[in-house]
């Protein structure tokens, strides 16, 4: 007579428990991980946006700045970060009196990233980060259900520190980065485990304890919409409030971009809210028995998260295509 342990499927150690009676919900975790996989390519497109709006005011502000201690001009009330006045205090602006070109007169080093197309600036660089967080700790999730070696476990929770540590890094400097730090700064105890040779045991303890934090990151990314949907709607706010007073088709290309913008930032934030809620019940099957209608419900949320968030990426390509 077979041994009834060995009828049961092999797991990591974190996971097993008493019997067979709970096996690992890897399934769930495949969709959930599926659903975030489409919410976040479905992203990148808005976040491409917000990274051409997030440059465009980095470069307002310096020569804002600049023309500001030359003592030619009032700094630009279109530079909106106003901490970017602050920086590199010896660069004046030279010429740009009428309609005659003007330089800034040396290099400010801080603004690189405004000047460089080759990396996102700041802001966005800290969203882009953190939804990668997001999406790293359900392949944590993922990893661990699956039984997976402990190495890979650990390799997966480096890849998540990693991109908290990136975020952290420059979600402080301002812009649509700056309302992610608090949560960013939550996930403290991540970056520590990923830091020493934690056991199976201590990671499936951990990465459980850390799970409505992370959902807190989620809840970050959905308040700092409000911020998102400011920078990427400043310049077609400022033409609408300007060239637009006096020309009633620029008025109208403006105010349909700034619209678009809404419904697409509004999407995004029903779609976090939507993976949050999948996240949480998720998480609470690790530990408690489930039945048919836990399976049957997290598949059929997913698989809506999923169609929703390719209906929003075919929606963004139609707006950003209709208004170029």
């Amino acid at each position: 007579m077979k041994n009834t342990a060995a009828l049961c499927l092999p797991v990591l150690v974190a996971f097993a428990l008493s019997g067979c009676a709970t096996p690992p919900p890897v399934a769930e975790v495949r969709m959930v991980a599926k659903a975030f996989d489409n919410l976040s390519a479905a992203s990148q497109p808005l976040l491409d946006d917000l990274a051409l709006a997030e440059r465009a005011q980095g470069k307002s502000a310096a020569e804002a700045r600049a023309r500001q201690r030359a003592g030619d001009k009032p700094a630009s009330a279109n530079a909106t970060m106003d901490h970017l006045l602050q920086r590199c205090p010896g660069i004046l602006m030279l010429g740009g009196e009428g309609n005659e070109p003007g330089v800034q007169n040396s290099f400010c080093i801080d603004d690189s990233y405004y000047y460089s197309e080759l990396a996102d600036p700041p802001g966005t660089r800290a969203f882009r980060q953190a939804l990668a967080a997001v999406g790293d700790y359900t392949q944590l999730l993922l990893v661990l259900a699956e039984g997976r070696n402990i190495d890979e476990a650990k390799g997966q929770l480096q890849v998540l520190a990693g991109n908290v540590g990136m975020a952290l890094e420059v979600a402080g400097g301002g812009g649509a980065g700056m309302a992610l730090g608090e949560a960013l700064n939550a996930l403290d105890p991540l970056i520590a485990l990923a830091a020493r040779d934690a056991t199976a045991e201590e990671l499936r303890r951990v990465v459980s304890q850390e799970s409505p934090k992370v959902r807190e990151l989620v809840t970050a990314l959905r308040s700092a919409a409000s911020e998102l949907f400011r920078t990427v709607t400043e310049a077609p706010l400022a033409r609408f409030n300007t060239e637009g007073l006096t020309k009633p088709e620029v008025a109208r290309v403006e105010a349909q971009r700034i619209e678009s913008y809404r419904a697409g930032v509004s999407s995004y934030v029903v779609l976090l809210d939507q993976y949050s809620l999948l996240l949480g019940d998720l998480v609470m099957v690790y530990d408690k028995p489930r039945g048919a209608a836990t399976v049957a419900s997290l598949a059929e949320r997913s698989a809506q998260l999923s169609a929703q968030a390719d209906a929003w990426r075919r929606a963004l390509a139609a707006m950003r295509t209709g208004l170029r």
